[in-house]
């Protein structure tokens, strides 16, 4: 990542742990692209619900990449970005690989997965998603200009209140585990050839992303599901073993004090 004291041309709004700012930090590091990085502390300040923010991106997401005058507000449109292509321009192979990744709920996984681990977290959690909806419902009232997407963004966290109920939120984790399973074995499958990336002609696209994934594997300790496929195994040491790996932060554990340092 580039930081300078002059303007970059890129400007990189992302958060450390989050799983869509890494794809977008993976992306640009592994194509050599420099940008500024701005972090986003989208946990305590809540920063990605700010106004001036909520106008730079309408979905109040990370990551956001600023492009001489364009902005990128999701990580799919970024990662292409990085590696100079286009949507319309993709191979099926690719394509069919972004598009498997991208339905997957990655959200349900890692929440289901603490919540799971930590039964003292659900009513923490709970409340916090409650409190961000009432927050945004009150954002929506305070700005006009934007009342409308801080609506759009309260029915997302209305959402998440009943999607991670503390009284279903064990078997929703068992069913997207399951889910995330059957994607280990299709990447394993497709690597028993012994391919070195998963569309020819090397890291691309397609492995940017699932190499995110199989490091949230690692976040939320099911990475000896990687370990029983051997081919995927072989692969998922080959990319993590990749300079742009570590310069790009992903995070394939949970750490208490990156975490801690992220927050603070």
């Amino acid at each position: 990542m580039s930081a300078s004291a002059s303007p970059a041309r890129l400007r990189l709004h992302h958060a450390a742990s989050s799983y869509y700012s890494m794809i977008a930090r993976l992306a640009l590091v592994e194509r050599g692209v420099p940008f500024e990085s701005v972090s986003v502390d989208i946990h305590r300040r809540a920063q990605q619900l700010a106004p001036d923010y909520a106008r730079l991106n309408p979905n109040l997401t990370v990551p956001t990449l600023q492009v001489d005058g364009r902005v990128l507000s999701q990580s799919r449109d970024i990662l292409l970005f990085a590696f100079g292509t286009t949507e319309a321009a993709l191979d099926d192979a690719t394509r069919g690989w972004l598009d498997r990744h991208y339905a997957f709920p990655i959200e349900e996984l890692t929440f289901g997965w603490l919540l799971s681990w930590n039964p003292l977290a659900r009513p923490a959690v709970r409340r916090t998603l409650v409190a961000t909806e009432k927050r945004l419902r009150q954002l929506a009232t305070e700005h006009a200009d934007l009342a409308d997407i801080y609506a759009r963004r309260a029915e997302v966290f209305a959402g998440r209140i009943k999607t991670f109920d503390p009284e279903g939120v064990v078997a929703m984790f068992g069913e997207r585990k399951h889910a995330a399973f059957e994607l280990l074995d299709a990447l394993d499958d497709a690597l028993a050839d012994g391919r070195e990336s998963l569309v020819p002609g090397g890291y691309g696209p397609a492995d940017v992303v699932w190499t995110v994934f199989l490091a949230r594997m690692g976040f939320v300790r099911l990475d000896a599901e990687i370990a029983r496929r051997a081919h995927l195994a072989r692969y998922a040491k080959a990319v993590k073993a990749r300079p742009s790996f570590r310069e790009a932060d992903v995070w394939d554990r949970l750490s208490p004090l990156k975490l801690l340092k992220q927050v603070l």
